[in-house]
């Protein structure tokens, strides 16, 4: 990925990798190999999108990834690195606010365990920088893919843009994009959601007095 233009992308790949472990329920979308192809198959669409978005050659963009995703046998063990990464990306949402300096130690080491290394690319577009290699694996794509992009948020727009949505129903992770940064959910629906339930807890409220 180019993190000059991509990094919608890949904060998308992040964002969307921690919520496959759901908080609350404990429910894991990401538990075998079939469940990480579909994970990549299912984000085939974004990455033409944001490709569009950065006026670059989408169907090269496209097409490379399609090819890179059908390339790679994923095994058992792929699957176990990207679950492995998933568990320090969302520290990194949960402590950014309180712990800058520390979710930056982490984001440091993982891209030292997965092996994140700038390199010159020309395939799709004016010459940019990878970290990623498709030669490398699937884990090892994903991973730095997704650490790449929470490095680029919060070097270039602040810890403040982290968010754990606050629901307590949901409690998913997401990129605070609004102007004030003070974002507390991560959808609407949530919003709506908790908006409801609040405005029921004072009617009932109201009744009792």
């Amino acid at each position: 990925m180019d993190f000059t233009n991509y990094t919608s992308l890949s904060v998308r790949f992040a964002v969307d990798l921690v919520n496959t472990l759901h908080p609350v329920t404990n429910h894991d979308a990401l538990t075998t190999k079939e469940d990480l192809l579909s994970f990549l198959t299912a984000h085939e669409e974004v990455v033409t999108m944001s490709a569009q978005e950065a006026q670059v050659d989408t169907q090269a963009v496209t097409n490379l990834y399609h090819e890179a995703v059908h390339r790679w046998q994923i095994t058992e063990d792929d699957v176990a690195q990207v679950r492995a990464v998933r568990g320090p990306l969302r520290t990194v949402f949960e402590r950014a606010a309180s712990d800058q300096q520390g979710i930056a130690a982490l984001l440091n080491e993982q891209l030292r365990l997965y092996g994140a290394t700038p390199r010159i690319s020309w395939h799709h577009g004016p010459l940019h920088l990878h970290f990623e290699s498709v030669a490398d694996g699937v884990a090892h794509w994903l991973a730095v893919t997704a650490l790449m992009g929470l490095v680029v948020v919060l070097c270039d727009y602040g810890a403040d843009r982290f968010g754990i949505c606050a629901s307590e129903s949901c409690r998913s992770a997401f990129i605070d994009t609004s102007k004030n940064t003070r974002k507390r959910y991560c959808s609407l629906a949530c919003a709506h959601r908790e908006s409801v339930a609040a405005f029921r807890a004072r009617q009932r409220s109201s009744l009792e007095t």
